[in-house]
């Protein structure tokens, strides 16, 4: 998998539509220390009482911005044959032994920050 340029992201995020939900969980996010955030860290910056919430949206939020930019998006270790939409934002963080955790990608970060978006 290879990430695209903060250029590249910032040219997705002005194309796609992102909800309001999805925008606070990018900001949480965004804001997290080391940019690294679990999911169910994602669903109470949302409002949700459920991670799964919280997976389906960010992942439509990462389906999102890496079909805008066709990127290539890694496969789903524990769904055969799907992809993880979520690794267009970032990718799982290796150093943990808890809760699934996704580390942002630089050049999102990067992107974002560039944009002002938060």
């Amino acid at each position: 998998m290879n990430v695209i340029s903060s250029e590249e992201y910032e040219n997705a995020l002005k194309q796609i539509s992102i909800s309001d939900k999805q925008k606070l969980m990018l900001k949480a996010h965004y804001e997290a220390p080391n940019r690294s955030i679990t999911y169910s860290q994602l669903a109470r910056a949302a409002g949700y009482d459920d991670y799964a919430v919280a997976n389906r949206q960010y992942g439509q939020l990462g389906r999102d911005l890496g079909e805008a930019v066709s990127f290539q998006f890694a496969d789903a270790e524990t769904r055969p044959g799907e992809k993880f939409y979520s690794s267009s934002i970032g990718m799982p963080n290796a150093y943990t032994t808890g809760e699934f955790q996704l580390v942002m990608h630089h050049e999102l970060s990067k992107a974002i920050q560039n944009l002002q978006l938060f």
